[in-house]
């Protein structure tokens, strides 16, 4: 065999190769989708630590799409129900941020995903510049309605309590 054929066959079995490794559909200027668990917690928290971090019906809307519908409907529950006792009666506010345990986290690292199926467990360790506590994201796909992405379904603090059951069972 010549030297110029057995470098178009080597050309060859490359470009097949990378045929097999790049996704189809994938381009230069293709929009990037939250496929991969770590990747979408990390840009939750981008999102949530850019603006405020006040847990209100306005600041929820931002993060919206980032929720599964009923972690969403929980705690737009929550909010309506507190509203509406507060102006019954005058109650103490909320001084947690819900999404990170504390209202004075000045940074945060995503740790690595365990991922089971349609569900994913992001731990993330914050820190306020003296403590520190890891929170885990409990995210879920829904492959069968054809939703691949991930939305963040729970929240589970150091304690191991789940952010929808504190919320359901607060009394106003």
């Amino acid at each position: 065999m010549n030297h110029d054929r057995r470098q178009f066959l080597a050309a060859c079995c490359a470009l097949t190769l990378l045929a097999i490794c790049i996704p189809a559909g994938v381009s230069a200027g293709a929009v990037s989708r939250f496929d991969n668990a770590e990747v979408f917690v990390h840009s939750f928290l981008r999102l949530h630590f850019a603006g405020s971090r006040e847990f209100s019906g306005t600041g929820l809307e931002k993060k919206a799409r980032f929720l599964t519908p009923r972690f969403r409907s929980t705690m737009y529950k929550f909010l309506t129900d507190r509203a509406k006792s507060r102006s019954e009666a005058k109650s103490a506010p909320m001084v947690a941020d819900p999404f990170t345990s504390s209202m004075g986290v000045t940074d945060y690292s995503v740790g690595k995903a365990k991922v089971r199926s349609e569900k994913a467990w992001v731990p993330v360790t914050f820190t306020d510049g003296t403590n520190r506590w890891t929170t885990t994201y409990i995210l879920r796909n829904d492959q069968e309605r054809g939703d691949d992405r991930w939305r963040l379904d729970d929240i589970e603090d150091v304690r191991g309590m789940l952010l929808s059951k504190i919320l359901k069972e607060y009394k106003h």
